[in-house]
């Protein structure tokens, strides 16, 4: 028992001095609250574009300025497949809520081009590989039904050689294009930042 007291007094020792700053707290909660609202007016099923506009107005400037950046520039990934929805349309109505610069907005535009063509090129550098690979996996093919005596099919998602060749290029482009989008986006947290 004595072990645990010790041990809670030590406690109490090194919080006694810790000061809470109850401002700090409180911007953090309205940031979290701006977040949360803009999150599920990305992720609606329809467009609610008045709603959260509406829902936006009783926040300050300052932090509609500091959440909704955090919020867009974090929604400017590279996507994985082609873009289907509207999610650029809804990122873009954030960035009306924060910023009226024409040079913000077309540096936007510029972006979400660039993210939509991330998936052609991707599917354009596999079929390209794919193309070279083919001829390659049909001469092993032959290879092996002479050593074996038997027919064998190899297909280009089981042969090692192709999966490897094909995720460092894969990984290349995608780094290409990571550094392109990080430079882009800091010239986009700039504008947001004026």
């Amino acid at each position: 028992m004595g072990k645990i007291k010790s041990a809670w007094e030590i406690a109490l020792e090194k919080t006694e001095n810790i000061v809470v700053d109850e401002n700090k707290i409180r911007h953090q909660e309205t940031i979290n609250q701006i977040r949360k609202i803009a999150g599920s007016y990305l992720m609606a099923d329809y467009d609610e574009s008045e709603k959260v506009k509406n829902d936006l107005k009783g926040f300050k400037k300052e932090d509609l300025s500091e959440a909704l950046s955090m919020t867009i520039l974090n929604g400017l990934a590279l996507p994985s497949e082609e873009i289907e929805d509207d999610r650029y349309t809804r990122l873009k109505t954030l960035l009306e809520i924060v910023s009226q610069d024409d040079q913000a907005f077309a540096l936007f535009d510029q972006i979400t081009s660039f993210l939509k063509q991330y998936p052609v090129h991707k599917k354009q550098l596999l079929d390209q590989m794919k193309q070279q690979f083919e001829p390659m996996l049909r001469e092993k093919e032959a290879q092996m039904k002479e050593q074996y005596g038997q027919d064998v099919h190899l297909s280009l998602e089981t042969d090692k050689e192709f999966l490897q060749v094909a995720k460092q290029n894969i990984e290349k482009l995608e780094a290409q294009y990571e550094h392109t989008l990080d430079g882009a986006k800091n010239q986009l947290k700039a504008f947001l930042q004026e």
